[in-house]
């Protein structure tokens, strides 16, 4: 993708930029997460449940059960990441240099204004994920799943204590034994948990098989996927189906923008100003169907 300075992208132009964004958070690339991409103000999780009975047959047609439908609102806020770079910094970076790529005017090169996108994208991303878990509400953060996962009495506590090579299994144990008996079977169900959790967790087969693992392989704990989070906090994990847990934005939304900005052209200062703005919330319909574990 390419990138003129001072030129800034909005709308369904910087879709494309925010998706490689969002695919560098681990809780959405690993598809631990219901992404609704076009959502303006609030997006609605469907909270769907059906209730019925046999009934002895007969000629004509007699409803039975219940079925109760609500919509759970999640609201999308609009939020701004900021920042400014040097431009002399880069003179000794991607071989600017020395392919002479520096004119007189000390103009950025496509090379380097790349960098620069991928570099916004990349920190974007792991913003993005920490804040779907950890975000505390405020002004300028998510409502992050823990924080509402903390809130809700219908959430699945589960208490942990810091997890080990030594005792992860125990512990993953848990979190198995408390999974609602009607969705353990689902194929949507999954674990996701923190660095050290999947960590000790290697470490663990590995000493009970005599293995030492050749490359990063797929997890998995009794037939359940589980996944690495870098958003979630040590000894973190948490159980639920995929489709259960949402994360809503507006990916061509006009209120999304991404800039680059060489301000030498209104201050000579040498600086670059980089700014971006999406939309973005967290949320899910039944917390009786998550677990929490944590200390």
């Amino acid at each position: 993708m390419s990138l003129t300075v001072n030129a800034g992208y909005a709308g369904a132009l910087a879709g494309e930029i925010f998706v490689q964004a969002f695919k560098k958070a681990d809780t959405i690339s690993k598809g631990c997460i219901t992404v609704l991409p076009n959502v303006i103000g609030s997006g609605f999780l469907p909270k769907l449940s059906y209730t019925a009975g046999l009934a002895a047959y007969s000629c004509g047609f007699s409803a039975t059960g219940d079925v109760t439908y609500t919509d759970k609102e999640v609201e999308a806020k609009k939020y701004k990441i900021e920042h400014e770079l040097c431009k002399d910094e880069f003179h000794q970076t991607f071989q600017a240099q020395a392919a002479g790529l520096f004119g007189a005017q000390n103009d950025i090169p496509s090379t380097i204004q790349e960098a620069i996108l991928l570099a916004m994208v990349n920190n974007m991303g792991a913003i993005v994920d920490t804040q779907i878990w950890q975000g505390n509400g405020t002004s300028a953060q998510f409502n992050g799943l823990l924080k509402q996962f903390t809130a809700d009495t219908e959430v699945i506590d589960v208490s942990g204590t810091t997890v080990t090579k030594a005792n992860v299994i125990a512990e993953l144990d848990k979190v198995y034994n408390a999974l609602p008996d009607e969705i353990e079977g689902d194929e949507d169900v999954v674990f996701v948990a923190s660095k050290n959790v999947t960590k000790a967790y290697k470490q663990a087969i590995a000493s009970l098989y005599g293995q030492t693992p050749n490359g990063d392989k797929e997890l998995d704990y009794l037939g359940i996927r589980l996944e690495s989070i870098g958003g979630l906090p040590s000894n973190t994990i948490v159980a639920y189906r995929v489709k259960n847990v949402g994360f809503v934005t507006g990916l061509e939304s006009d209120m999304n923008s991404v800039s680059v900005k060489d301000m030498d052209e209104s201050d000579l200062s040498g600086n670059i100003r980089t700014k971006i703005v999406f939309t973005g919330g967290v949320g899910y319909s039944f917390g009786a169907e998550i677990v929490y574990y944590r200390p």
